[in-house]
């Protein structure tokens, strides 16, 4: 098998992780570094370091992850795409939706692979809950709710809580619901800053699934979970706990079409099948597609893009305190 010549751009947490996983990933060899800052290189001893995306481009690369300060994202993304070297870019894919659609755009027109990291879908309790619901065990979805919380850690700057965590969630919603969001009503609150700590959000997704996020990060503790309410009860999964648990409608369907009613039934933990850590699988999907295998799995630009548009929108609703709809070129998820 082919080793995979690859290198990490920005090494905060995020990136940090990433370098660890592609060290230690069968197939794939990390050459290079890059990151403006010395003390982030000197982390990673014997590796060659460089300082921006342009110095990894002479290094033939098979692919580099993005992982730089969200701003940083397009111009580093845009020098990849023209190179031809495919790319995983770190959530959110773009600061705004018009330059998510531009990076999709050159990887489109250069014919090159390239992934968003929503390393989220790749949680064992949300993997399992979303093969099964895609494979109609629950029936019909009915709602969404996600929570999203924990300590304020002082290292996201760039952005606030919608873009480092809520994204996270409009991005499930949507893949959940195989749906785009098409309209959102949200309020934010500024506490430490300089942007928003706290948001509170309801999506409308096409077909009239509506999904009610939150998150924050001025909780001293750390809550995960997601919450899919279906004809047949309501699944949470928790990425905390590492479980998903279903509690049952125990009310009878009268007939086809018609509310079968909300009766409470019994809880039941649903067993998970053995997984690698969300960033591993990642990388092992990119590895996968670009040896030529499949790239199911990997979340596509367009739904990166998308998930940018939608909470793009969910800040203006925030600070406008209106009815938002989703500027969004990307058709319903199938």
């Amino acid at each position: 098998m082919k080793t995979l010549r690859t290198a990490v751009v920005g090494l905060g947490w995020a990136g940090s992780v990433h370098a660890r996983t592609l060290a230690a990933l069968p197939g794939v060899a990390l050459v290079a570094l890059a990151d403006p800052d010395p003390a982030r290189l000197a982390a990673f001893p014997g590796l060659p370091t460089v300082t921006s995306v342009r110095d990894l481009l002479r290094m033939r690369l098979d692919y580099c992850v993005v992982a730089t300060p969200t701003a940083a994202h397009e111009e580093c993304a845009l020098a990849l795409a023209a190179a031809g070297v495919p790319a995983l870019i770190e959530k959110p894919l773009a600061p705004s939706a018009e330059a998510a659609w531009r990076i999709s755009d050159a990887f489109e027109q250069a014919g090159t692979l390239a992934a968003v990291g929503h390393s989220e879908r790749h949680h064992a309790p949300l993997t399992e809950l979303a093969r099964r619901l895609h494979a109609g065990e629950f029936g019909d979805l009915w709602q969404l709710a996600t929570r999203r919380q924990g300590p304020y850690s002082g290292r996201v700057r760039d952005v606030g809580v919608a873009f480092d965590l809520l994204v996270h969630d409009v991005d499930l919603a949507s893949w959940l619901a195989r749906q785009p969001v098409e309209t959102v009503t949200a309020a934010a609150c500024v506490i430490a800053g300089p942007h928003e700590d706290t948001a509170t959000a309801t999506s409308y997704l096409r077909g009239g699934i509506l999904a009610h996020h939150h998150a924050d990060w001025i909780t001293p503790f750390k809550h995960r979970t997601l919450q899919a309410h279906t004809a047949t009860g309501v699944l949470t999964a928790d990425t905390v706990a590492g479980t998903l648990t279903h509690h049952t409608n125990a009310a009878t369907t009268i007939s086809s079409g018609l509310f079968p009613g909300v009766v409470a039934g019994d809880a039941r933990a649903i067993v998970l099948p053995e997984r690698a850590a969300p960033f591993t699988l990642e990388h092992q999907l990119m590895r996968d597609a670009l040896l030529g295998g499949d790239a199911g799995g990997l979340v596509t630009l367009g739904e990166g893009a998308a998930a940018v548009a939608a909470t793009e929108a969910l800040l203006t609703a925030a600070r406008t305190g209106a009815t938002v709809h989703v500027l969004s070129r990307q058709p319903a998820l199938t």
